[in-house]
């Protein structure tokens, strides 16, 4: 590998901002388009990875201004803050960006990229029907465009006020040689397929549109925030396996199922909910191969996976709630207390 790709560094699903199916005993909380008066949108898709990749030592300056008149801001903010090449008014932009694209490394990927998605068409529906439900709920919202990109396996999902870009070279599938390369550890991998694309890109459309603003900064307004994503997405994406907005395989969220109790007994019994240990939040919340203190063959997340089932239960009890009020309440203790959410301790 040349030392460009080695410096790469490894974000995975981030989001920068310029701003198996549903559970039966949570109802949709998203009005049918059939009986509501808002418009379906049309969502616009396009391969920005193709049109990078295309630009050229000797027509650069007119390549790269058809770039911004097609696609606006973006490709300054998929240089500056994607690859780091720079940004357009910077000397070595010119230089950086080439040396991007014509690197053999990042070339092959590019060609990995094309010869398994030719075409992006499974992504369009799923997508483009959760971001139409999105919509409905918020009618005056602005609805991205959905572009492609080769990230330099920096960034899975990237979103701004009007563009949603989907890092394809972060789903070439677990087999991936580069990923081998790259010593990418084995619970990221097991992730990094085209089945998880519409669920990552929802997730992170959301995360950005409705940034952490909880009033408390504990492990349970953490959790709480973390859990309404989920909740969330669930509903925008009702036919998509819940699981995989955790980033779960279907035998991790049935472990949670079954130790549902002695996951609550474990919070309760540390004290954890109210804790404002950084630490505790990055146990509990992050990505890892398992949840510290739980057994090694426990998902990570479980703080996400519990906070998910707080919330599932204070919309359930508060049936009046719409979606639109959910993110509005910033008070994770109220709503955790008003969940009346309480398994029996094991």
């Amino acid at each position: 590998m040349t030392e460009f790709i080695k410096r790469l560094f490894f974000i995975f699903l981030t989001v920068f901002s310029a701003c198996s199916g549903s559970d039966s005993s949570t109802a949709t909380r998203i009005p049918e388009a059939s009986d509501v008066k808002t418009p379906a949108i049309r969502v616009r898709f396009d391969r920005f990875d193709r049109d990078w990749f295309a630009l050229r030592k000797e027509s650069f300056t007119d390549d790269t201004l058809s770039l911004f008149k097609r696609y606006g801001d973006f490709p300054a903010l998929f240089s500056s803050k994607i690859l780091r090449t720079g940004s357009p008014d910077q000397p070595l932009f010119r230089e950086n960006v080439l040396g991007f694209i014509n690197d053999p490394d990042i070339k092959a990927v590019y060609a990995e990229v094309q010869k398994q998605y030719p075409d992006i068409a499974f992504m369009e529906k799923p997508i483009s029907e959760g971001l139409n439900r999105y919509h409905r709920v918020f009618p005056d919202s602005l609805i991205p465009r959905v572009v492609t990109m080769v990230s330099g396996f920096n960034y899975s999902v990237a979103a701004t006020d009007s563009v949603l870009a989907i890092g394809l070279d972060m789903y070439l599938g677990q087999k991936s040689q580069f990923y081998e390369w790259l010593a990418m550890p084995s619970y990221k991998v097991k992730n990094m397929h085209r089945d998880m694309i519409a669920a990552d890109a929802i997730r992170g459309f959301v995360t950005a549109s409705h940034p952490f603003n909880q009033k408390q900064e504990d492990l349970i307004a953490h959790m709480v925030y973390h859990g309404k994503v989920q909740y969330f997405c669930t509903q925008l994406l009702p036919e998509v396996p819940q699981e995989r907005f955790l980033g779960y395989d279907k035998a991790q969220l049935d472990w949670c199922k079954a130790n549902e109790g002695r996951i609550w007994s474990l919070f309760i019994d540390k004290k954890l909910f109210y804790s404002t240990d950084f630490n505790d939040q990055v146990s509990f919340i992050n990505d890892g191969p398992f949840t510290p203190g739980f057994p090694k063959d426990s998902p990570p997340k479980i703080g996400v996976w519990l906070g998910w089932q707080i919330v599932k239960s204070y919309m359930e009890r508060n049936p009046q709630m719409g979606l639109d009020k959910l993110f509005e309440n910033t008070d994770a203790h109220q709503l955790f207390k008003s969940s009346g959410y309480k398994p029996a301790k094991l």
